[in-house]
Order: structure tokens, then C-alpha cells, then sequence
């Protein structure tokens, strides 16, 4: 009984929910193809601002002479810190008018050949990330033994070229 009573409630829910009424879709005419389409105008954005600078640059000081013979024997100078990596800071202003979303790719390996052009290991990015804000921060940190940075901006626009800059150290 109770299986029946599950089977009558099922039944009519599913007629319940079925079927529809009646819907026309009415087709737009097309513009008539004598009419050529304006040509779109390519605009390269505007950066005002794209810097990578040392936070705290380290300033070469006087060779200091010493008579050490063994590890022992030798004498370090108070604030003597020996640190194995950099930090930078990075910033990229956009124009007000260039509100349009970037990416962007800040990469350690990279060559650059004498046309001006790059050619860009991806694999080696330290930082990936969206640009969708015009002012972008960030504070980078890079090995000592790192030459160099190279930054690619990517535009969502294929119709715009990226913008490239590159750091030696």
C-alpha cells in the first residue's frame, strides 16, 4: 500500500511538471552586408610607472685587511650580515584611462636579442598574477646569484602587444 501510494504521489508530480505552452522566437534581420565594419582602433595602454627597486640596497664598504690563517682566527664586524637573497620592490601604474585587465609575469631567465625582442623562459617566474587595479605593488625577493628580472605585461585585448622591460643587477 504504501509502495502504491509513492508511485500515484510520483506520477502525478511528473505530469504535474510537464509539458509547456506555446513559444515563437522571432529572427532579427541581419544589417545589409554592403555596410563594411569600422575599423577597430588599436591603442596601446599607457604605463606611466613600471620600477623595480632595491629595498634595502646594500653599500660596498672598506676591504677590511686580515691575518687570519684559520676560520678561527677570523674577526667579523658588528652588523655584518650574510644574506643570500634581495628585495625589491615593484610597482607598475597604469594610465587613469587604461582600466582594461592585465597580466602579468615577472620571470628570472631570460635572453635578449639584438632586434629588441625577448625570448622568455615562463618556467622561471617568480610572480604571476592579474592586473585588474591601475596601481600595482608588490615586494619581490631574488637569490643574489639572480642577474636579472624581466616583466611582461599581458593584455586580455590580443590586439595589443605586451609590454616587456627588463632589470640587469
Amino acid at each position: 500500500m504504501n509502495k502504491l501510494y509513492i508511485f500515484v504521489c510520483l506520477s502525478m508530480l511528473i505530469t504535474a511538471c510537464g509539458g509547456g505552452g506555446s513559444q515563437s522566437i522571432t529572427a532579427v534581420p541581419l544589417p545589409p552586408a554592403g555596410e563594411p565594419l569600422p575599423v577597430p582602433i588599436e591603442s596601446q595602454p599607457a604605463v606611466t610607472e613600471f620600477s623595480l627597486e632595491e629595498s634595502n640596497p646594500k653599500e660596498a664598504g672598506d676591504m677590511i685587511g686580515s691575518s687570519a690563517k684559520t676560520s678561527h682566527e677570523i674577526v667579523v664586524p658588528n652588523g655584518f650580515a650574510l644574506s643570500s637573497e634581495r628585495s625589491f620592490d615593484l610597482r607598475i601604474t597604469r594610465a587613469q584611462d587604461d582600466n582594461e585587465a592585465a597580466y602579468l609575469s615577472l620571470c628570472s631567465d631570460y635572453k635578449q636579442y639584438n632586434d629588441g625582442s625577448y625570448s622568455i623562459n615562463y618556467d622561471s617566474c617568480l610572480l604571476r598574477t592579474s592586473l585588474s587595479d591601475i596601481n600595482y605593488e608588490a615586494v619581490i625577493i631574488v637569490t643574489n646569484d639572480t642577474p636579472g628580472l624581466v616583466a611582461a605585461l599581458w593584455f586580455m585585448d590580443e590586439s595589443k602587444k605586451p609590454l616587456i622591460t627588463d632589470w640587469r643587477f
